[in-house]
């Protein structure tokens, strides 16, 4: 019977890999170390004050990508595809989107990987007392080799399976040390009532937590996911419940982000800009452990959220030409390396990290409601069949729509006023 067991743990594995496997692209993509500093910001500043933020936008995640992976399901096609296809001027709309993303994408790269050295390095200094010059270089090329030796020779199933490990550890980690330091449930209660702090710069930190949650790049990832996974209509309840999975799981990592800053720094009132402010001072309220849980928990944030994102643009080029994913083509091996090549440089450019990150969301909110007014557009053509737009789906649509109208404004003029800082400084 002993001899049964690994065989019956592999197919388990599989099998919820298979259930849900195209939503772990997207809690991977999504959950990384840009969503940490923002939700780590918010919770230190505020408390659990803008809970509701986070529980509105991942309501419109499990709408924009159901509807996203609704079209994909029904039609076979891609939605930059359908786009250039279907749309007056397609081709135009199209490319400017593929371009927009992969450009907020890989500068978000480097931002992301300049936050994971900070990190390490932080955390190194502290376990050790002390560190060495060099170290930095060390913990760029650590993590560029691995997501570069991932990237090169990966299959989309073993993508899918390194994403459920890390996607595991991520979360395991940030639920655990949200535990250990919640503050008050009634606070957290008392945060899904709207409302926003009367500062300066308030509005961009909430546009950014809607931003980072509730992305272009995400949505067109999900129709891409869909038919690597071959689904069809006969998947489209399958589909519902891996968006409400992927939904959910995004709602409670990001507020256990918030309240792992909550529960310490707004507390001890210590407002952070970056996450690797969190680091330095959690160690002093939380302890060790804490601290090095939620240190493992970035990194695998960091990790699961690099791949998807060098990933997008060779896929976004398939989604346009309307070909299927291929790892190890040229084209796809060429983004690799460049994608590869704009991490190694974030560590060592002479530009903030966070700076970086504000830079990708404005320009994938000014992509945003390209985005959902495509899909809602798309979902009302005859050629869709029976997964045609139903009245209810309709009115979500044009929520999604306003919700994406309000988010580009604002991502928008938080980046002009980031800009306008640096200039001045």
């Amino acid at each position: 019977m002993d001899d049964h067991r690994p065989e019956k743990q592999h197919n388990l594995f599989r099998s919820l890999l298979a259930l849900l496997g195209p939503g772990l692209f997207l809690i991977g993509y999504n959950i990384g170390t840009g969503s940490v500093t923002t939700m780590a910001s918010a919770g230190s500043r505020w408390g659990m004050q803008l809970t509701w933020v986070v529980l509105l936008s991942c309501v419109f995640v499990f709408f924009g990508v159901a509807l996203f992976g609704r079209y994909t399901l029904a039609t076979g096609e891609t939605i930059l595809y359908a786009i250039r296809r279907h749309f007056r001027f397609g081709a135009a709309i199209s490319l400017f989107i593929m371009a927009s993303v992969i450009l907020g994408e890989f500068a978000g790269v480097a931002g992301m990987t300049a936050l994971m050295v900070d990190i390490l390095r932080e955390w190194i200094e502290r376990l050790w007392g002390s560190s060495f010059e060099g170290l930095p270089l060390v913990l760029t090329l650590a993590i560029c080799a691995t997501v570069f030796l991932v990237l090169w020779n990966g299959k989309y199933a073993f993508l899918e399976a390194l994403l459920a490990l890390l996607v595991g550890v991520m979360g395991f980690c940030f639920l655990v040390t949200a535990m250990l330091l919640v503050p008050s449930w009634r606070g957290i209660l008392a945060g899904l009532a709207p409302g926003i702090p009367k500062e300066p710069d308030a509005a961009m930190i909430v546009a950014g937590m809607a931003g980072t949650t509730f992305s272009a790049a995400m949505l067109y990832c999900r129709s891409i996911t869909i038919k690597a996974k071959g689904w069809g209509p006969k998947e489209e309840g399958r589909a519902w419940v891996d968006a409400g999975v992927s939904a959910v799981s995004m709602l409670f990592l990001s507020i256990a982000v918030m309240i792992c800053a909550a529960g310490t720094l707004y507390v001890a009132g210590k407002p952070v800009q970056e996450t690797v402010d969190m680091v330095r001072t959690l160690e002093p309220l939380a302890g060790q452990f804490a601290l090095s849980l939620f240190v493992v928990g970035l990194v695998g944030a960091g990790l699961s959220s690099l791949i998807p994102t060098i990933l997008i643009a060779p896929w976004l080029i398939s989604d346009y030409r309307g070909k299927p994913i291929d790892p190890k083509s040229s084209v796809s091996r060429l983004f690799v390396v460049l994608g590869v090549g704009f991490g190694f440089t974030g560590p060592f450019i002479d530009i903030k990290p966070v700076a970086l990150m504000v830079a990708t969301m404005a320009l994938l909110a000014i992509v945003l409601p390209f985005s959902t007014i495509a899909i809602t557009v798309l979902l009302n053509q005859k050629h869709v069949g029976a997964l045609k737009n139903t009245l209810p789906l309709n009115l979500i649509c044009l929520a999604a729509v306003a919700f994406s109208l309000v988010m580009s404004y604002h991502g928008v003029i938080g980046f002009i006023e980031a800009v306008e800082k640096m200039l001045i400084t």
